[in-house]
């Protein structure tokens, strides 16, 4: 139950597994890249939460988390699982629907890399 990130042409796509897409209400997330500001791990996944639930939000604490999380600097965007490091990146909100996205990926590390490079030019 993790979610696939790739870029496709200049938009950052995740992809939700079923039961994570089941929980946030969504299966497919896109972002266009230019709206990319930082990029990070984060080994302890529950670090990545910040806010108050918000739309279509669920979480099974000690399991998983997924949906929106609303804050004073916008929404964030999670789809995340215990013992999962989080992959974590940061938005220009303005431009974008989400402040932050937080997701358990299969490779957070060679994911980070795909979209600093994608990111950068």
């Amino acid at each position: 139950m993790v979610v696939r990130v790739q870029v496709e042409g200049d938009q950052l796509v995740a992809r939700l597994s079923w039961g994570l897409a089941l929980a946030a209400g969504r299966r497919t997330l896109r972002v266009p890249v230019d709206r990319v500001t930082d990029v990070r791990v984060e080994p302890s996944w529950w670090r990545a939460l910040r806010g108050t639930p918000g739309r279509h939000y669920r979480c099974r604490p000690g399991r998983w988390c997924a949906g929106e999380l609303i804050h004073p600097k916008g929404r964030d965007f999670v789809a995340l699982l215990e013992g999962e490091p989080a992959l974590v990146v940061d938005l220009r909100h303005w431009r974008s629907p989400y402040a932050r996205l937080a997701l358990a990926v299969h490779d957070p590390y060679g994911s980070t890399a795909l979209l600093r490079q994608h990111a950068t030019g």
